[in-house]
């Protein structure tokens, strides 16, 4: 094969390339006699050839070399040139043109193979942000489907207790006095639902007892605490009765005058009148604070 001028700076422009790259390369070529001052001794040796420093330049050198005779000869001969110089292209020259090539073609490879994945993975990470905005509209949805169920079983409990009605009150002892301590020991230990079962069923199971009157009494202050302030004003209202001489007697008839307060201030003020003539001389000083307090808000004479 041969090649002219032309052909040769490819070549050396190839060679430039491969001493860019090719520091630490190491290539197998086979042995043929060159046109360089690489000894023959090794272009006849079997192993492959290192590509040290030292080489390089040194076929660096050669080809410098070569470069500077064929432009002497070009000078010598430029009004009379003769037919182009023909050279034989150097094995080695070629076989690293041809590694530099291929190194070349493997770096683009991996090119669009890093493009390639780039793309993937981009279109993995838009799939991966779909998914967390639909898991995220999904558990919105879920709280919200949570709350209408747990509103749902409320309003279904209040229902199921609206139709039950209220419980039954506690069994009877059998004798008046059996049943109202039963009932004062709910109202003691604060279950106020159930001894208000147990002091309504004990005042019409037992409406002429001895206890009835406190029952009535025991039912305005669970009203009271309750807030059924014409519930209260009955209850106070049935316990007095009589206006009966007993120790919880000035506690209902104040605590008449103020449920009264609320709807009646007139009637309140009457209240407040039968406290001072029946039972302001027995009051508790904190029961007689009281319904003056009461006396100076409802401007009572």
């Amino acid at each position: 094969m041969t090649m002219t001028r032309l052909n040769l700076k490819a070549v050396i422009s190839g060679l430039a390339l491969s001493l860019a790259v090719a520091a630490p390369l190491t290539l197998a070529v086979p042995a043929q006699a060159q046109l360089f001052s690489i000894d023959q001794d090794d272009a006849d040796k079997g192993p492959p050839i290192e590509w040290d420093k030292k080489r390089l330049e040194r076929l660096d050198r050669n080809v410098r070399k070569l470069e500077n005779a064929i432009s002497k000869y070009e000078g010598r001969n430029a009004k009379n040139p003769g037919p182009p110089a023909l050279i034989e292209p150097d094995p080695e020259v070629v076989a690293l043109q041809a590694t530099v090539a291929t190194m070349s073609r493997k770096v683009d490879d991996q090119a669009q193979q890093i493009t390639t994945l780039t793309g993937q993975l981009e279109e993995a990470r838009y799939a991966n942000t779909q998914l967390a905005q639909k898991n995220q509209a999904l558990e919105v949805r879920l709280d919200t489907l949570t709350k209408r169920v747990d509103m749902q079983d409320a309003h279904l409990k209040d229902i199921d207790a609206a139709l039950a009605g209220p419980p039954p009150p506690p069994p009877t002892t059998g004798t008046a006095e059996g049943d109202f301590d039963q009932a004062y020991s709910l109202l003691t230990n604060g279950s106020m639902e159930d001894a208000e079962r147990a002091f309504t069923e004990f005042t019409t199971k037992w409406a002429t007892a001895p206890q009835a009157a406190e029952a009535w009494f025991r039912l305005g202050q669970i009203r009271s605490t309750r807030g059924d302030v014409s519930g209260s004003v009955a209850a106070y209202a049935t316990s007095l009765k009589g206006w009966p001489k007993t120790s919880w007697a000035p506690e209902a008839t104040v605590k008449l005058a103020a449920a009264l307060g609320q709807t009646d201030a007139p009637k309140a003020c009457v209240a407040l009148t039968e406290f001072n003539k029946r039972y302001a001389a027995t009051a508790s000083a904190p029961i007689k604070s009281q319904a003056k307090a009461l006396a100076t808000k409802g401007k009572c004479a």
